[in-house]
């Protein structure tokens, strides 16, 4: 973690603390990086949008409007882009799809997702990965639960996977 920044928490008693994080929050709902109440989705998909746009060799990337179903970004070309941001293993789900064993054909939403490794502790982007249509439907998996799909960032997603992004710094 920034030592500047550490050392100015030290500083803080709890409540001080607490009226920083919330300080915090404010000031990146002022910067438009969090923009609903899924802070971590928020984030991952600010950061995508910066870092697609800023390389040569990615689409630039257009944000969909809070609400739009099943994506999130539409490229230059058309392609449709659904952002998952985790902090785990698992991504969150994606709902509207036809349950297991459904005789339907699977309706395409979009034509890549792209996932979002962030740090558990301090929110920075570890690793970004991008799949297509194709992938996510090879490697979705059912949550009884939810009654959606997730997709489990394992072994064999992210050799398949197009690695986008890997931090090369130690964080914590």
């Amino acid at each position: 973690m920034n030592e500047k920044v550490l050392e100015i928490y030290s500083e803080l008693n709890d409540l001080e603390m607490i009226e920083a994080c919330g300080e915090a929050l404010c000031e990146l709902k002022n910067r438009r990086i969090i923009k609903t109440k899924n802070t971590v989705g928020d984030i991952g998909e600010w950061f995508v949008m910066q870092f697609y746009n800023e390389d040569l060799k990615l689409p630039n990337l257009q944000e969909m409007p809070i609400g739009t179903k099943y994506f999130d970004a539409r490229s230059e070309d058309g392609k449709r882009y659904t952002i998952k941001t985790t902090t785990t293993k698992a991504t969150g789900v994606f709902h509207g799809f036809n349950e297991p064993n459904c005789e339907l054909p699977e309706e395409q939403k979009f034509e890549y997702v792209v996932i979002v490794v962030l740090h558990p502790d301090c929110f920075l982007p570890q690793e970004v990965y991008e799949i297509s249509w194709d992938d996510f439907l090879a490697h979705r998996k059912w949550s009884n639960s939810k009654k959606a799909w997730n997709l489990t960032l394992n072994r064999q997603l992210k050799k398949e996977a197009k690695l986008v992004f890997k931090t090369n710094a130690q964080t914590v």
